[in-house]
């Protein structure tokens, strides 16, 4: 049939030689070939979807229209191990001391297969020392004695607050081909030998070998996953140091489901996130089949993605069924009843010795009196207890009566060689505001900052306000902190109430024989409350925040928010924090494709940025 086509254009036109026709027909039956492959390719890949990840008609469309979600990506990759055993870690008697502080003593642990659990805990020294015993990452903080069993198939990935890639030059590209090293070198080595007859044996063998392993499904699979977190072919090529926060973890997550793990332990896992990021990664948790242990002080987070909650205290791990929530409500009905026995024992306890004091000299009544002393002795006296989710408050209370309206900006634009953020044509800050600013860009979030505190000047518009307010920066305090001072030193420069001082920091639990020490041997959430305490001993009147629940525990946290919630003052914060933002918030502004926009109802920015 060919040889008729080609004879007959070389009729018509007997310029063109048989090569010449040859090679044009050639390309269009390549051409057409091409588009049957891509068509049944693509019907073939339809037909995989509904089947394997069991995916709709309608997210089929989305899947090949490259708008991948969460909700694409394939169920099979959550599911867990069809395994016997329920059990993945079991601590019995952990025994553990730090430079003669004893952390843990005789304490249990345990991990089951479908738990997905919360740890918390007063002390972030516990929380590292723990999550190296369970990797066995550090021989110096192996404990003393414990037995510890792991299910023999047990594969663990720990997606760290650092994300692990401070140093590296990887493209994301190689960051995610690094996932299988032993196929890479494979690969590399049959590139190395390919023209080389005298190693054909070793060909054959490395072929067989890639086969059995599926290693271009395994490669297929990883860069599908990626384009369901939204990642371009150009980002391939990218220095995963260029990514943001949550792109990152989203890159860490992709690593993981490909290598089929068992159990994700999860490192402060939202620090790094805003608030979309934050919400993609509790709907993957709560889509997730398989073990989880996250360590985290969000409240919101161990809410949304959690079955029980592993509290550390009194050097025991003691489980809680339940969210955040639950284990709140069944710590407060432990210590009523604690308290309810204690109470008990003190009013029998001073009846008796009542009792005794009373008849003591009275002979008819010393057989009773005898009989008591001894009933005494063979009591076990009860603590009393310390209700360990009671909240200091402290209290910032300003040094003038505030005007109504404390700020007015008008036609402000924010630049920084060109615009980055417009402002309405009129906006205004009242005395009384929280207002949460909720970043889409973050790359220009600390020059907005430092322009709405008139470290930057502005090339447009107007900002009028009051210079007699105080105003005071967070992250600015953060950044002044003298480290070679110790704290009480550090925190007198500004402020010589030495009692007062150490009330501030005892609501913010740091001990008073700690005020002596310097700074540079402070763990960062031990500096971030020195930060607060500096700067609220100051009595600012507008306050800004910059991510200020960064490396706060749980409690410090709560003390943050009854302080903003009492604060009289205004208060502009920075945040991902949900739990304490929407308690205090009263304001909204969003700032997204360069535009801000104020939203006076919480709940209905809500609704309306996030569909919750």
């Amino acid at each position: 049939m060919l040889d008729k086509i080609i004879q007959k254009v070389i009729d018509h036109h007997p310029d063109f030689s048989y090569d010449d026709v040859n090679e044009i027909c050639q390309e269009f039956l390549d051409e057409q070939w091409t588009k049957i492959k891509e068509e049944t390719k693509l019907k073939r890949l339809n037909k995989f979807l509904e089947k394997e990840f069991e995916l709709s008609e309608e997210k089929i469309e989305t899947f090949n229209s490259k708008e991948y979600s969460l909700e694409t990506i394939p169920k099979y990759l959550f599911a867990g191990k069809t395994q016997i055993a329920s059990s993945l870690i079991n601590i019995k008697w952990l025994v553990k001391n730090i430079e003669r502080t004893e952390l843990f003593d005789k304490a249990d642990f345990q991990i089951n297969k479908s738990d997905k659990i919360a740890l918390i805990w007063k002390n972030w020294a516990w929380k590292t020392t723990l999550l190296k015993m369970i990797l066995k990452s550090d021989e110096e903080l192996l404990p003393e004695y414990w037995t510890i069993d792991l299910a023999s198939w047990l594969k663990i990935w720990y997606l760290s607050q650092d994300l692990f890639w401070e140093n590296t030059n990887n493209t994301l590209r190689e960051e995610m081909d690094n996932i299988f090293p032993e196929i890479n070198n494979k690969i590399h080595r049959l590139n190395e030998i390919q023209n080389n007859m005298d190693l054909w044996d070793e060909t054959e063998q490395l072929n067989k070998e890639l086969a059995e392993i599926d290693w271009f499904r395994k490669f297929e699979l990883q860069h599908e996953i990626l384009k369901y977190f939204g990642f371009t072919d150009e980002q391939m090529n990218f220095n995963v140091l260029q990514l943001s926060g949550w792109e990152q973890t989203k890159v860490q997550i992709a690593k993981f489901l490909i290598q089929e793990v068992d159990l994700l332990i999860l490192d402060e896992p939202t620090n790094h996130l805003d608030i979309n990021g934050i919400i993609f990664l509790e709907k993957f948790c709560q889509n997730w089949k398989k073990a989880l242990l996250s360590i985290s002080h969000d409240i919101r987070f161990i809410n949304n993605t959690s079955n029980k909650i592993a509290e550390i205290s009194n050097k025991k791990i003691n489980n809680y069924p339940g969210n955040y929530e639950e284990y709140i409500m069944l710590k407060q009905a432990n210590f009523d009843k604690l308290n309810k026995d204690y109470t008990n024992q003190q009013r029998e306890l001073d009846k008796t010795n009542d009792y005794i004091n009373r008849f003591r000299a009275n002979s008819a009544k010393a057989s009773s009196v005898q009989s008591r002393i001894k009933a005494l002795e063979k009591i076990d006296i009860l603590a009393e207890p310390e209700n360990e989710s009671l909240v200091k408050n402290i209290h910032v209370e300003l040094d003038k009566r505030l005007p109504e309206i404390i700020m007015k900006l008008n036609k402000v634009e924010v630049w920084y060689d060109y615009p980055i953020v417009t402002l309405p044509e009129y906006l205004e800050v009242n005395k009384s505001d929280k207002i949460w600013i909720i970043w889409e860009n973050w790359a220009w979030k600390t020059t907005f900052l430092k322009t709405m505190l008139w470290e930057l000047k502005i090339l447009d518009g107007k900002i009028d306000i009051n210079e007699t307010l105080k105003i005071w920066s967070y992250s600015q305090v953060l950044a002044d902190l003298d480290w070679e001072k110790n704290i009480l030193q550090e925190l007198m420069k500004d402020y010589d109430n030495e009692t007062e001082i150490r009330n501030m920091l005892w609501g913010l639990l740091i001990i008073w024989d700690k005020v002596e020490q310097k700074i540079n041997t402070l763990s960062w959430w031990e500096r971030a409350k020195v930060a607060l305490t500096k700067m609220l001993l100051v009595k600012p009147h507008i306050i800004v925040m910059d991510e200020p629940t960064n490396h706060l525990d749980i409690h410090s946290k709560q003390v943050i928010k009854n302080m903003l919630l009492n604060f009289e003052g205004t208060t502009l914060i920075v945040s991902h924090d949900r739990d304490i933002l929407e308690a205090i918030s009263n304001k909204i502004w969003l700032v997204k494709w360069g535009f801000l926009n104020e939203y006076r109802e919480v709940e209905r920015a809500f609704s309306e940025i996030w569909g919750q």
